[in-house]
């Protein structure tokens, strides 16, 4: 698949490939930007569950970014877009016409253009058809909407579309010197887990099996057993270059005319690529944004990468993948993980918007005013914007403020509201070309729960589970907010009630005791990986001993969860203060950065250190936590940077106490002159002192104090406050395993 090692090949000359065109900068001519989008729903030769309804969705929603929202122009005619049943495509998305497309654009961009590609629907793994291309024995592939059910080891499925074909057509794009960003959001297959029901209107993972595409399972563990080795990294879900060497893929077809009419040679194109998961994980479709009644099916990736592009469209590629990776953090999704490979220092789109203030013209027509942001803008029913003059004013010179009505992806609509002391104004008496800023970020700390679904010889313990968590909900004592939902309904957490030896991976003296397991919203579990999910045994003799458990449970799961949701709420620019993490492999000397847009693979032995630096004229404080898979907080280290100062401490040591999915956060706050240095060990999950606290924060401080304490379901942070200190919380994904 189209993992880290893979790509490299790829990639290698990318950053040569930018040296050369930085010589050429002066003689390069205006560039244009192209787009396609594949979105593939239909698979009338597959059985009806191989369907999707959001890579639709997903293209509609590009296309109308590119061409209303992006950083730089693109035009409608060069957004071509294949798919069946959505106004506007150009066609169904085939095989034959995805490599017409793409040939296209071969034939027709010029040195310095802009392609971007996304590709929306299934993917899927077959014996690979060339013996020995592959290191795990399997090819893998995007399916075309005519795809076949699979003909035998020589032809494989019919019209699949392969990772070398997608390898040399994008080989041809950057032969014309034109800068190429792939997206793809789809898998190939998942490791074998039991999960919590969740309904199919709620999320549908796109990929299918091998017996869906009528591959026998004997070929399958043919092509295993000639596998040449196992992965050593983390793998995305295609490879873009042959496995064995290295070497980018041969062409398919001609580039057609690729020299430039100048004297200068021309350089290749660079390439960045999205993947949306690594090779052993599925990738989502679900209703979003989260908790809307009418919310759309989109796929998980799409959604939340564009989300990020609009509220961050300066942004660099790593910091793009950073910001999914927090978002997918703070949603606690452990799975999947998505990949990003290529030049990510450059600005995504080759954007030169280097700052980015969250405004928007207002359009008044009437009674009704509106903004071309919406949700994918974290804009939603509730939201505060201040009326300004213009786009250049201060917070202080606010003639009012609005509020949001309703939103949607990219449009909002707004209503006068009465606000910081300022009377709600009215629409008519509004000066033309005002701007609405973002005048707060409010935090959800509300924890949606599933209950348990009815498990066969189990009925009373799964009954006593819920009339257990009925009874904790409403019980305002508690330091936690849960709202329960139906089994198999959109969730942060998912509850099922199993015994433990019923389960994968599990050991020989697991317990046949019936227990509550707490699950993230994909609901799988999976013991084999030496990671276990939290669990409450159901002890019918003990029920306030089982109730007590479960609340401490919940209430650790809460607290790391909000510290998570923080991320959203940050007023710092990335310049202000920097914060990298250096891991120091057990046995070696040498640090490697842990890079802010992946996820890296961490064994016991493994140390983490800090590198920060303050580059604002201001004290900050710096606090260092770590979420681990358990949902344990543990507090690392506190110190105040001043303007100007650098530090690099070793601060931790992976130990075998947890393993799986876990977090460093890092939490930064601007120090009043001559105060303490903020300690936030008061988040650890043991020794908080209970208490009770308002809504409304001033401050990203009140914020902090809201988890520490007891948390409201929604917290509020002023945005622009000089009188309150700011602050931001950044969040670095990291896996850990046992050594094998």
């Amino acid at each position: 698949m189209m993992g880290a090692k893979h790509l490299r090949g790829l990639l290698a000359a990318t950053a040569l490939s930018f040296a050369a065109l930085g010589a050429l900068s002066g003689a390069a001519v205006a560039r244009t930007n192209h787009a396609l989008l594949v979105a593939v729903t239909a698979y009338p030769n597959l059985p009806p569950k191989a369907a999707l309804i959001g890579p639709n969705h997903d293209a509609r929603l590009v296309r109308e970014y590119l061409t209303t929202a992006a950083p730089v122009p693109f035009s409608a005619d060069n957004v071509v877009v294949l798919a069946d049943g959505l106004e506007g495509a150009a066609g169904s998305p085939t095989h034959e016409a995805i490599l017409a497309q793409l040939k296209t654009l071969a034939d027709t961009v010029q040195r310095d253009d802009f392609v971007y590609l996304h590709f929306s629907g299934h993917g899927a793994q077959q014996p690979e058809t060339a013996a020995g291309n592959e290191t795990d024995g399997l090819d893998e592939i995007f399916l075309p909407a005519d795809t076949g059910k699979w003909a035998n080891r020589d032809q494989g499925v019919p019209n699949a579309l392969m990772d070398d074909e997608i390898g040399a057509a994008l080989d041809a794009i950057r032969d014309k010197g034109a800068f190429v960003w792939f997206v793809i959001d789809a898998c190939h297959s998942g490791s074998a887990t039991r999960a919590a029901d969740i309904g199919d209107d709620v999320v549908v993972e796109r990929k299918l099996d091998f017996d869906t595409l009528g591959i026998p399972a004997e070929e399958v563990s043919k092509a295993e057993a000639l596998a040449t080795q196992a992965p050593a990294e983390r793998q995305a879900a295609f490879s873009l270059t042959d496995e064995k060497t290295g070497d980018a893929a041969v062409r398919a077809f001609s580039p057609g005319t690729a020299s430039p009419t100048s004297a200068a040679p021309l350089a290749k194109g660079g390439l960045v690529a999205f993947f949306a998961a690594q090779t052993i994980e599925t990738t989502p479709e679900m209703p979003l944004p989260k908790g809307e009644p009418q919310a759309e099916r989109y796929g998980l990736f799409t959604y939340t990468l564009f989300s990020k592009l609009a509220e961050n469209p300066g942004a660099t590629y790593r910091q793009l993948g950073h910001a999914v990776l927090q978002q997918y953090s703070a949603d606690r999704r452990e799975r999947p993980t998505p990949l990003f490979e290529g030049d990510l220092d450059a600005r995504a789109f080759d954007s030169e918007q280097l700052d980015t203030v969250m405004q928007w013209p207002v359009t008044v027509d009437g009674n009704s005013a509106t903004v071309p942001a919406g949700s994918l803008h974290r804009l939603s029913k509730g939201t505060k914007l201040a009326i300004l003059p213009s786009p250049t004013s201060k917070p202080e010179e606010a003639l009012g403020y609005l509020e949001v009505s309703s939103a949607r992806n990219l449009s909002s609509k707004l209503a006068p509201v009465t606000y910081e002391g300022k009377r709600a104004i009215k629409l008519a008496d509004l000066p033309k070309n005002v701007y609405a800023r973002l005048a707060e970020v409010s935090v959800d700390y509300m924890l949606t729960v599933a209950r348990p679904s009815p498990i066969e010889g189990m009925v009373d313990q799964v009954n006593a589970a819920n009339q257990m968590l009925d009874t904790l909900a409403r019980d305002d004592q508690q330091r936690f907010r849960i709202r329960l939902v139906d089994a198999g309904a959109e969730a942060d957490l998912r509850l099922a009630v199993w015994a433990e030896k019923t389960l994968p991976g599990a050991s020989a003296n697991a317990s046949a005791e019936p227990a509550l397991w707490f699950l993230p919203p994909s609901g799988e579990i999976e013991l084999d990986s030496g990671s276990k999910p939290p669990s409450v045994t159901l002890d019918a003799a003990n029920p306030e001993e089982t109730a007590k458990k479960t609340a401490e449970n919940l209430l650790k799961i809460f607290r790391a969860t909000a510290l998570s949701r923080l991320a959203a709420a940050s007023d710092y620019k990335p310049e202000d203060v920097s914060v990298q993490f250096l891991i120091k492999r057990d046995g070696r000397d040498d640090l490697e950065p842990l890079q802010a847009s992946s996820v890296p693979i961490l064994n016991p032995g493994d140390q983490i250190h800090v590198l920060a630096e303050n580059a604002s004229p201001d004290l900050v404080d710096i606090n260092i936590l770590y979420v681990g898979s358990d949902y344990s907080i543990s507090h690392m280290d506190a110190q105040r940077l001043v303007a100007g100062a650098k530090v690099e401490e070793g601060i931790l040591e992976i130990t075998e106490s947890s393993f799986g999915m876990e977090r460093m956060i890092a939490v930064l706050t601007e120090a009043p002159p001559l105060s303490e240095v903020e300690d936030l060990k008061f988040l650890e999950q043991d020794g908080v002192l209970p208490a009770t606290r308002g809504v409304a924060q001033a401050s990203f401080g009140a914020l902090l104090d809201d988890i520490g304490l007891a948390p409201s379901t929604r917290s509020a942070a002023k945005l622009n406050d000089k009188a309150k200190a700011g602050g931001a919380v950044m969040i670095f994904p990291i896996e850990t395993r046992p050594r094998s």
